[in-house]
């Protein structure tokens, strides 16, 4: 367990998930012809049967369902709202955030821009380390920067740990200049513990668009509009939230004991980054899963080489984690590889506070599901179901109806059991609310580290956290040890005031100390 591992404290969360049956995985897509589902033609008909909308509602404020088949979006349906209590209907073109289904669209252009240089280039602008490619990074000493290439940091091999100020500060607070003042914090990076064995995180795909931008001298965003957005009229798709209308954007919601509440976690353009900083809709995506599909042609027109497809379905990397049934054994550039439900598939979810996003295909099958919703981790496992039972239906599986029924059921006693679990939890947390030793001014103040700049101030009598645009409430966990509970950076941490003659000289979130500023 890492030190970022270790700093988060979390609700339990009760997910219900089949185990997909071991397989063996055939021949890279690309060496076969895009096979069709020869049982039936699929309908939104055929499948409009496997949504129960009220149970929907329950677990997400909104959601958004796109399936492509046989080259064609043969569904999108939209449920909900994009805001609790709102009035504006959630559609297949409402934009979500997306968090790290974004990594998909940055590998995309790093191949685009690496087969565009001289074929002649030794070694292959991928396989280059990147100080080569980009002079001015700088590395802690105790990385192996001769295996730091373009591709080790897009299958995530690079042997750099993710937990520093580069990626606290691209996903959370924003805190930054620019990107030479960010790139500099790159040393405070140690080595990773894995060696260069996969180890999944944001930082990869961050140093991989700041080193793309260095070598077209074009930002990261517009690389993207420019590759992926403008050629697929991906109109709904964004990596500035600025170019989106927010009175129309999904909302990201928390399920907080027994209601949902909007989150508080920000995202402004400073951190929408390459490994997680997009926003799309439901249609949007099965175009971009309907060009992988049919070998980089979508509606009649050939939009992207169908080197550029066979580069997103090679693997590079191996991996062994199962999340949702889907054992994860590969990773290609910006793809996870799994084994599910017998068959070989293509997937990259994300998640951020009061998100949740799934987007896979089976290229063996022509087929694939995208599923956006914007209730957090609650509605993340209504994502899941509804990828179960779609795939389910589509694969014609046996007895899938009554399959969905039953899994439905449990959804429903998973659901009781989380509010209960939730309601004991804000007992046990109310209890904890108990005089502080000192009075509530001792413990406003400017904190520093790496990480950056931590303001504590006192608001109603109440602790208030802000770093960069980030900003978090907090509550007493242990009074006698001046330790508080929040969510500043995503999930729930302990911050412990750190005392010398009783005085406040520093404080501890997680296992990261800050310095008191004096």
């Amino acid at each position: 367990m890492n030190s970022l591992q270790k700093m988060l404290i979390v609700l339990p969360v009760i997910i219900v998930s089949s185990v997909a049956p071991s397989v063996t995985l055939s021949a890279t897509p690309s060496e076969t012809a895009t096979p069709v589902l020869a049982s039936k033609p699929f309908t939104s008909e055929n499948l409009e049967r496997v949504f129960n909308a009220k149970l929907i509602e329950q677990f997400s404020p909104g959601l958004s369902v796109a399936v492509v088949a046989d080259g064609n979006i043969i569904l999108s349906k939209g449920f909900g709202k994009t805001q609790i209590g709102g009035l504006l209907a959630v559609t297949p073109d409402t934009p979500f955030y997306i968090a790290s289904s974004t990594k998909a669209f940055t590998a995309h252009i790093s191949s685009d821009i690496a087969r565009s240089k001289p074929h002649s280039m030794t070694p292959p602008i991928m396989t280059t380390p990147v100080q080569k490619l980009m002079p001015t990074l700088r590395f802690h000493p105790n990385v192996n920067v001769e295996q730091v290439t373009l591709q080790s940091l897009l299958n995530h091999t690079h042997g750099i740990s993710g937990d520093g100020p580069v990626t606290y500060r691209t996903a959370f607070t924003g805190e930054f200049q620019s990107a030479q003042d960010l790139l500099a914090l790159l040393p405070h990076h140690l080595a990773s513990a894995a060696g260069n064995s996969f180890e999944y995180s944001n930082l990869g795909p961050v140093l991989a668009g700041y080193i793309l931008e260095h070598l077209t001298g074009k930002a990261w965003q517009d690389l993207v509009d420019e590759k992926v957005f403008k050629p697929l009229n991906m109109h709904n798709s964004a990596n500035r939230l600025t170019q989106l209308d927010p009175q129309k954007i999904a909302q990201g919601h928390e399920f907080a004991g027994d209601a949902f509440v909007i989150s508080k976690a920000k995202k402004i353009d400073k951190n929408m980054h390459a490994a997680g900083g997009t926003y799309s809709s439901a249609n949007d995506l099965a175009a971009w899963l309907g060009v992988h599909l049919q070998q980089g042609r979508w509606q009649g027109k050939t939009i992207f080489p169908s080197e550029l497809i066979a580069d997103a379905w090679k693997q590079t990397a191996s991996q062994n984690r199962t999340v949702g049934g889907m054992k994860r054994v590969g990773w290609s550039l910006g793809w996870d590889i799994a084994e599910y439900k017998g068959q070989k598939i293509y997937l990259r979810p994300g998640g951020f506070t009061g998100y949740s996003a799934h987007i896979s295909m089976m290229p063996e099958r022509g087929v694939g599901v995208v599923v956006l919703s914007n209730g957090g981790q609650l509605s993340g496992m209504m994502n899941q179901h509804i990828v179960d039972v779609i795939y389910a239906s589509l694969l014609s599986e046996a007895d899938h109806d009554a399959r969905r029924i039953e899994a439905e059921n449990k959804l429903q006693a998973n659901y009781a059991k989380m509010i209960q679990a939730q309601l004991a939890e804000k007992q046990k947390r109310a209890a904890r609310q108990q005089p502080l030793p000192l009075p509530m001014a001792n413990y406003a103040g400017t904190f520093e580290n790496e990480l950056g700049t931590l303001e504590c101030q006192i608001k109603d009598n109440q602790l208030i956290l802000k770093m960069g645009i980030a900003e978090a409430d907090t509550e007493v966990f242990k009074a006698e040890e001046h330790a508080f509970r929040t969510e500043l950076l995503g999930r729930g941490q302990i911050l412990t005031y750190v005392m010398k003659d009783g005085k406040v000289t520093g404080l501890n979130l997680g296992e990261k100390f800050f310095a008191k500023k004096l």
